[in-house]
């Protein structure tokens, strides 16, 4: 799977930032999803590259994830899904 053939990099992206915040503050951590980004969608140049990263940063932006994971883990690089008002 590539880029390319990804109809949602975002799905994809938050999908991966689902598992690994079910995995536990080792895993939800910006530079884990961020590689097993790398090693499933195989971006190919810099363009694509930049393009999971503006997607990362977006979903944060839009509220659809949060920094820290817990009060002991409670900034970047740690990240939880937000939790319902």
């Amino acid at each position: 799977m590539t880029v390319a053939d990804v109809p949602s990099v975002e799905d994809a992206i938050l999908e991966l930032a689902r598992d690994a915040c079910a995995r536990g503050p080792g895993f939800a951590q910006e530079s884990v999803v961020l590689r097993e980004a790398q090693q499933r969608l195989q971006p190919e140049s810099l363009e694509e590259q930049q393009k999971i990263l503006t997607v990362w940063h977006r979903l944060f932006a839009e509220g659809k994830l949060a920094w820290g994971y817990d009060l002991e883990n409670p900034g970047s690089p740690f990240f939880h899904m937000p939790v319902k008002d």
